[in-house]
């Protein structure tokens, strides 16, 4: 066993650290860094309270992420207390070794007697405990709070890993930006989803196109465009282009996203050249849609870069427009018909990696919002697949 303990009143964070350690002893160096906190800010002062509103799991294959991790949790300190464990696992058949790193981010308040503290957990587990993260992690989590699980990774190939934490967590957290077949893997997630209906998925991705659909939801609340997205006949997603395979998950999800706020009939759907996809509309209208990507190197491969939607009746035609300019952070919307056109030009803040988690963190931890749009992207990549 090895361990140091360090304080910091500037920060007003304190940390112990051990070797070898035992899961049954953290709980205990938790307790007695609260205490530690009290006396730093005065001696006699009562117990630093522990604030938690929910339990965060991250798990990560790299110290980077890690790190990375840390500084997030840190920054949703403050909207999110929480007890927070990040993992670190290398299963192997050797003999199990656990270290841990715990600190105690703490707001002392002259105004109050008690500190108030989150506590963050980081574990690097290795050997056989590594293969049996549930019966590391379940011991540590706080009773009777949610449990959101953040797995920073790719999705794995083997998914023994990835199963035993969703068995833990009432909402798991993905990035399927990060996923190495983009498309393949959200049907693989789709899977995962159904065989664990208790837990809900969230998806960071899915997150990045909230502007995108933000947008489209503004034009549905005018009138006149109300009347002519119910007579949609066409759709362009364009994205970002990528060395090797193709990235396409934010323009499949938002494709489905349209199928379903429109009404379009998912279950019947025809494919051409893969990327080319034929809906039918509750009235029997046809709508056909093509993905494709773009070179456009100032943002991230398959980030989208602009969506286009036909529509014509017997009477009438539009055409709404979301495109980026030659600046990647601005966006032009522009929406034509009856003869004229209005362009609105948006500045386009990218959300930050902290931001994107707060969202999933503000709903509720048994939200299907994703789980539904998984639902429904399924066949669409089904029938882009044949």
């Amino acid at each position: 066993m090895a361990e140091t303990v360090e304080s910091s009143l500037e920060d007003l964070a304190l940390t112990w650290s051990g070797r070898a350690v035992d899961i049954g002893r953290i709980e205990a160096e938790l307790g007695k860094l609260r205490y530690m906190v009290a006396g730093e800010r005065s001696p006699g002062d009562g117990f630093a309270l522990r604030t938690s509103l929910l339990n965060m799991v991250v798990y990560a294959e790299r110290e980077e992420e890690m790190d990375f991790a840390s500084r997030i949790i840190e920054d949703l300190a403050s909207h999110h207390p929480s007890r927070a464990l990040i993992v670190l696992a290398r299963p192997s058949n050797d003999e199990s070794h656990i270290e841990a790193h715990l600190a105690a981010h703490c707001h002392i308040s002259r105004s109050l007697e008690q500190s108030v503290c989150c506590e963050e957990i980081s574990l690097k587990v290795t050997g056989r405990a590594a293969m049996h993260l549930h019966s590391v992690i379940v011991p540590l989590l706080v009773p009777d709070l949610p449990v959101y699980v953040w797995w920073t990774e790719p999705l794995p190939a083997d998914p023994h890993l990835f199963l035993q934490l969703m068995d833990a967590a009432d909402h798991v957290i993905v990035d399927s930006s990060r996923f190495v077949d983009q498309l393949s893997d959200l049907l693989s997630l789709a899977q995962l989803a159904e065989n664990e209906p208790r837990t809900t998925i969230g998806d960071l991705n899915w997150r990045r196109l909230e502007p995108w659909r933000d947008f489209f939801d503004r034009q549905k609340n005018i009138a006149d465009m109300r009347h002519h997205l119910s007579t949609v006949t066409g759709v362009e997603i364009r994205y970002a282009e990528g060395p090797g395979s193709h990235k396409p998950a934010q323009a499949f999800l938002l494709l489905a996203w349209l199928a379903r706020e429109l009404g379009w009939d998912t279950h019947s759907l025809s494919a051409h050249g893969g990327q080319r996809l034929t809906f039918r509309a509750r009235e029997g209208r046809q709508i056909s849609a093509y993905l494709h990507a773009v070179k456009y190197p100032a943002v991230d491969p398959g980030s989208l870069v602009s969506v286009k939607i036909a529509c014509e009746s017997e009477t009438a035609s539009a055409l709404l427009s979301i495109t980026r300019t030659g600046d990647p952070y601005h966006l032009t919307v522009r929406t034509e018909h009856r003869g004229g056109a209005i362009e609105e030009h948006v500045r386009f803040e990218p959300a930050e990696p902290s931001a994107l988690l707060m969202l999933e963190l503000d709903a509720a931890p048994h939200d299907p919002e994703f789980n539904n749009m998984l639902r429904t992207v399924v066949p669409l990549i089904s029938a882009a697949r044949t």
